[in-house]
């Protein structure tokens, strides 16, 4: 079975990925959609001792909430389309959880929004589409 990745941040061109992924998925031979939403800490990795309101604990008791309230209209439109799918969340960088799990799970391709931000903006303050395609070793489509 074909395992299509499809990274999901919540924006509308997340959305348009996950329905291009869907039709994909629906359309051809037997496909699954692993459903990735990556939370980013709020805090920078060096700061060794955070003051009480951004505890690690605290933080990742809110995770799981986050990420099915951000997770829960891509959902939506897997079930219309009748896709096969899996549900995955990560904290860290979205660009390299995205390739990391990539690997890990042994997906065909990868799936993804991008915002169409002009070059000139992309160098100034980065893609995490453009570092996906850059760390990912598997096909990546970037929908618009």
């Amino acid at each position: 079975m074909k395992k299509l990745l499809v990274p999901f941040d919540g924006s509308e061109s997340a959305l348009r990925a996950v329905r291009h992924a869907a039709a994909e998925a629906t359309s051809g031979p037997a496909a699954e959609i692993h459903l990735l939403h990556v939370i980013e800490p709020l805090l920078p990795a060096m700061l060794s001792d955070p003051p009480d309101a951004c505890e690690a604990g605290r933080l990742d008791a809110h995770f799981p909430a986050q990420a099915a309230e951000a997770l829960a209209p891509a959902v939506a439109i897997l079930v219309r389309a009748g896709a096969r799918y899996s549900l995955h969340c990560l904290n860290g960088k979205p660009g390299a959880q995205i390739a990391a799990y990539a690997r890990l799970a042994g997906c065909d391709a990868i799936v993804m929004g991008t915002h169409g931000r002009s070059a000139g903006a992309n160098l100034l303050i980065g893609s995490v589409a453009t570092q996906v395609v850059k760390l990912a070793d598997i096909p990546v489509t970037l929908v618009k």
